[in-house]
């Protein structure tokens, strides 16, 4: 075999090489060249700026941080320097041979070349990002950046009435990799890369339209959406661009490539490492980094609200990617259905710990003979999260459960059964299910089914008193004098529970309102400020919600740097002064709300 044909070979079964088209690996090829360097040479170092993309033919590399710290070994096949030439910027890190290594070195035109390729790009942005997060330092800032900010320039745009040559001599003229479709000042369409690449391969006149070849409804978002928002719509959509939209003015584009160069080490690229991952436990080994993340956000100071909804954003992200793993095993599904989250991941609240709370809504053309493979599916997506770290339900609230898997229909009736007959058990047991949020699936499905529950439930008022004394049932860890109320047995004993008196009758409380006056937020925050919309006095309770939630994550930071599991257990002794005082008056809010509830729902007279 030549030295050509033997470099080709490699290659093209290695990443990102085996991504690229036919042909392009073995011209690429041609362009390598050899060199060895013997064990313990430094190959690139930390603040230089490297000049070629070197792949590892043979031997091992050694990849240490500017501490000497050590990140990682890279052995055969792997690329390094291709970060530095894509960010026009010095090494992070410092490669060294620690045994005699034959490398395959390319300039930097071939970094650009292969980038060129969508699914390349998305390899280099991606597999840096869990040695980034591994170096990230304890006071870097979190990735937050509102997507206005992220902008650089103006939108360009091309009027829907052109043709592919000019839309294609304006994107060369621009040096973009996609356009902006408009009809006046609208959204239109989008034209890429890969749209010319079919136009070409269809052998299309330069003349044809361009709404015959572009994307006429393009997934875009909104200027006030996080950098967050822009990574899992980019990562769940399989899309490298996202027009960007002030109302329904587009006011510019953002791209995979504007997230690059963001810093990269957010915590919040777990979802794109789920994502790449092809079984569950590379799923549960991506999740398992969860704890730290978190323990790091502490650090960086960011909000209670910041963290769940980053915590929640990350474990949907996950559910899709194990939806779609037993979907490939099982096949498609015979008729549509949507997994939903119940409770705390779908009010987008979720913290360490948490148990796993899901069911199925299943088309109503759902025949008896599909039963066994959504008995199936059910069984293995919650394997698939125990698996990852999140314990079943004690209360059996799964798609496991014949009874949460079920047709539109026949939720309809459970839900108009629990508002139109309401018994305190029942109430009990269905409270967690009006807290729904569709994570997988055919999303119509739960729309119909929430828009009647939720013009069903404001005057369903015996079914909120009921409601209304459930929540003021829960006791709040205060007692008289003022001193914290603890659990006087068992394996807390002598601790208080946060969750239980604290965080939850906040929850159950913003649910009432919700439902009292048929709002659609799911979230605590966002209903308790819909609530006060209405009349609701909830600004305390806000702010109790926030101080509990961060109070509950610092503990549960605490108990991993520690070595310890998360849960929701306080010991008094271990709170500062501050942090007392502040608990009691947080406590004393949620009793004062859970007392007008019960003034404003007279529970009183529920039985």
């Amino acid at each position: 075999m030549s030295e050509l044909a033997e470099t080709t070979q490699f290659l093209a079964g290695r990443e990102p090489w085996s991504l690229l088209p036919p042909g392009r690996v073995a011209a690429l090829a041609r362009r390598a060249s050899g060199s060895y360097v013997r064990r313990g040479t430094v190959i690139l170092a930390a603040g230089s700026s490297p000049e070629r993309l070197h792949v590892i033919r043979s031997g091992a590399v050694e990849v240490l941080d500017p501490d000497g710290e050590l990140i990682t070994h890279e052995e055969a096949g792997a690329c390094f320097g291709q970060a530095s030439i894509l960010e026009q910027r010095p090494s992070r890190f410092t490669f060294t041979a620690i045994e005699d290594t034959l490398l395959w070195s390319f300039d930097a035109d071939v970094v650009a070349e292969l980038v060129q390729v969508p699914e390349v790009l998305r390899f280099f942005t991606q597999s840096r990002l869990s040695d980034a997060v591994k170096s990230l330092p304890d006071d870097a800032p979190v990735l937050q950046v509102p997507v206005l900010e992220m902008l650089t320039r103006a939108p360009v745009t091309i009027d829907a009435s052109a043709t592919v040559g000019e839309a294609a001599r304006a994107m060369d003229r621009e040096r973009i990799s996609a356009i902006i479709v408009t009809s006046g000042d609208r959204l239109a369409g989008i034209l890429t890369d890969r749209d010319l690449r079919r136009v070409v391969a269809m052998a299309q006149p330069v003349d044809t339209p361009l709404a015959e070849v572009m994307t006429s409804t393009p997934h875009t978002i909104d200027a006030g959406a996080l950098a967050l928002d822009a990574l899992l719509s980019l990562v769940e959509n399989t899309i490298h661009h996202l027009p960007v939209l002030d109302g329904e003015r587009v006011v510019g584009m953002v791209t995979s490539g504007d997230l690059m160069r963001l810093e990269r080490s957010s915590p919040l690229y777990l979802a794109g490492d789920l994502a790449r991952q092809h079984d569950v436990a590379g799923l549960a080994e991506v999740m398992g980094r969860m704890p730290s993340l978190v323990t790091r956000l502490l650090r960086q100071d960011a909000t209670a609200e910041d963290i769940t909804k980053l915590v929640s954003r990350t474990t949907g992200a996950l559910w899709q990617r194990i939806a779609a793993l037993a979907e490939e095993r099982l096949g498609p599904p015979p008729v549509p259905y949507c997994w939903v989250a119940l409770g705390s991941l779908a009010r987008q609240e979720q913290a360490l710990g948490s148990d796993q709370d899901h069911a199925f809504l299943v088309s109503d053309a759902v025949l008896p003979e599909h039963e066994p493979y959504f008995a199936e599916l059910a069984e293995e997506v919650t394997a698939a999260l125990e698996a990852c770290g999140f314990p079943r339900c004690d209360g059996d609230a799964m798609a496991t459960n014949p009874r949460w898997r079920q047709s539109v229909t026949r939720w309809g009736q459970e839900f108009g059964a629990w508002l139109s007959s309401p018994t305190a058990d029942a109430v009990l047991n269905s409270s967690i299910f009006f807290d729904m949020r569709p994570i997988h699936g055919e999303q119509t499905l739960f729309t119909a089914l929430h828009r009647r529950v939720l013009a069903a439930a404001p005057g369903s008022t015996r079914f909120l008193g009921h409601l209304a004394s459930h929540a003021n049932d829960i006791e709040v860890p205060i007692g008289f004098l003022r001193g914290f109320v603890v659990e006087k047995q068992g394996e807390h004993r002598d601790r208080l529970d946060i969750k239980l008196g604290g965080i939850t009758p906040i929850v159950d409380v913003a649910r009432l309102y919700a439902l009292r006056w048929g709002l659609p937020q799911v979230g605590t925050r966002p209903r308790l400020i819909a609530a006060a919309e209405h009349g609701a006095q909830v600004a305390n309770l806000l702010d109790a919600h926030e101080f509990l939630g961060y109070t509950r994550l610092r503990h549960q930071g605490r108990l991993v740097a520690a070595g310890g599991e998360p849960n929701n257990f306080i010991d008094p002794d271990d709170l500062s002064d501050f942090e007392r005082r502040h608990l009691r008056e947080a406590f004393a809010i949620v009793r004062r709300a859970q007392q007008g509830v019960a003034v404003s729902f007279q529970t009183q007279f529920m039985s």
